[in-house]
């Protein structure tokens, strides 16, 4: 089966942060989406959030950024070419 991956980033506001991030992950679930990343950092400014979803069609994703847009505490939603990572790197000693 082919699947589309895409990475999304966004922001969540201070306010209630994890129930917000409850019901994003809601969204995905319910629009039978497999998530395959998720990364939270906090910021002074709320929650950032970065997922990469996959699916069988580019459509049903394209519906869950418009639906995660919808969602009352999630800013600006950007597609990102992938998830961004922290510069540091983790050696073994």
């Amino acid at each position: 089966m082919d699947t589309t991956q895409k990475s999304y980033r966004f922001c969540i506001e201070p306010d209630a942060p994890i129930a917000t991030l409850e019901a994003a992950l809601q969204v995905v679930r319910r629009l039978n989406i497999e998530l395959r990343a998720l990364r939270t950092t906090s910021t002074p400014y709320g929650m950032e959030v970065q997922v990469r979803l996959a699916a069988e069609e580019e459509d049903i994703l394209t519906l869950c950024r418009m639906r995660l847009h919808n969602l009352i505490g999630v800013m600006q939603i950007r597609e990102m070419p992938r998830l961004v990572v922290d510069n540091q790197r983790y050696q073994a000693t």
